[in-house]
């Protein structure tokens, strides 16, 4: 297996199997509709920002990547209807998921549980937090997937 860095165009595509592969995270996410930017600031031994777009509907990824450098996005009202990924197209997220590379470190280590860490202020997310509240086992699937991708390394 090749050696792939954590939020690489190829990273991104593995993790997308792996979470359609866990089905801890269906049964915790069969309820979620609401896709997420994250974005990944720089810290430590990564140097430049980093945005990753998740589409997450009823328990499966419907689609991932990686955002080119200038790429821009917006923010979806509450609830918004899931949109498919397409090429040329403004890509549009519920919630946006932001943190430094060191935290995201920490959280894909296992090390820090991603709805604490945004409780104690290491990472910001704009859209419902209440909604998010309740998605703590979900929020740890998401996590646990990233676990099960061969070759990952970090910068």
């Amino acid at each position: 297996m090749r050696n792939l860095k954590v939020f690489s165009d190829e990273w991104v595509e593995e993790y997308t199997k792996a979470l359609n592969n866990n089905a801890d995270y269906k049964a915790a996410a069969s309820w979620w509709t609401g896709d997420f930017i994250f974005v990944v600031e720089p810290s430590g031994n990564l140097d430049h920002k980093i945005d990753m777009f998740v589409g997450l509907h009823k328990g499966d990824c419907t689609g991932s990547k990686v955002l080119k450098e200038g790429e821009e996005y917006e923010i979806l009202p509450p609830n918004a209807e899931a949109r498919p990924l397409k090429e040329g197209e403004k890509i549009g997220a519920e919630f946006i998921f932001s943190g430094i590379y060191d935290n995201w470190v920490k959280v894909l280590k296992q090390e820090l549980d991603p709805i604490q860490g945004l409780m104690a202020g290491k990472f910001k997310l704009v859209g419902n937090m209440a909604k998010v509240m309740r998605a703590t086992k979900a929020a740890q699937e998401l996590v646990v997937s990233t676990t099960k991708i061969e070759g990952a390394e970090f910068y």
